[in-house]
C-alpha cells in the first residue's frame, strides 16, 4: 500500500523563505535614502502632468537655523487694530440667506408625481405531508 504523501518539508521550506525575506525587505526599507522630492506632477499610469509650482521648504544648515531665529527675535511685533476682529465676528453672527432658485432661473424644477405601486398581500399556501 502506497504511503500517503505528507508536505512538511516543502511548507517549512515556504515559510523559512518566506519569513526570511520579510525581514530582509524590513531591513532594506529601514535603511534605504528617501528619494528626493518631485519637481513634476504624475498621475496614477505614471504620465507627467505637469511641473510641481509648488511651495518648497528650504533644508536649513545649524548655523542658518540660528541666524534665521535672530531674525524673528529681532522683528517687532506690531499691534492688530481691534477693528477688524470686530467686524469678523459680527459677520460671523448674521445668518446666511441661501435661494432655493439660483440665480437666473426663473421658476424651480418641476415636481413629477408617479403613481404609488400596488403592493399586494402575500399568500400563504398550506403544504401537505
Amino acid at each position: 500500500m502506497k504511503k500517503k504523501p505528507t508536505y512538511k518539508l516543502p511548507v517549512s521550506i515556504c515559510a523559512i523563505v518566506l519569513a526570511a525575506g520579510a525581514v530582509v525587505l524590513a531591513v532594506l526599507m529601514e535603511t534605504r535614502q528617501m528619494a528626493p522630492p518631485r519637481k513634476y506632477e504624475v498621475d496614477m499610469s505614471g504620465e507627467v502632468i505637469g511641473i510641481d509650482n509648488g511651495p518648497k521648504t528650504p533644508v536649513l544648515t545649524e548655523e542658518e537655523t540660528k541666524e534665521e531665529e535672530k531674525k524673528e527675535e529681532k522683528k517687532p511685533e506690531k499691534p492688530v487694530p481691534a477693528a477688524p476682529e470686530e467686524e469678523e465676528q459680527a459677520a460671523a453672527e448674521e445668518p446666511v440667506i441661501v435661494p432655493d432658485v439660483p440665480e437666473g432661473q426663473t421658476d424651480p424644477a418641476p415636481v413629477v408625481r408617479t403613481p404609488a405601486p400596488e403592493i399586494k398581500k402575500p399568500v400563504i399556501d398550506k403544504v401537505d405531508n
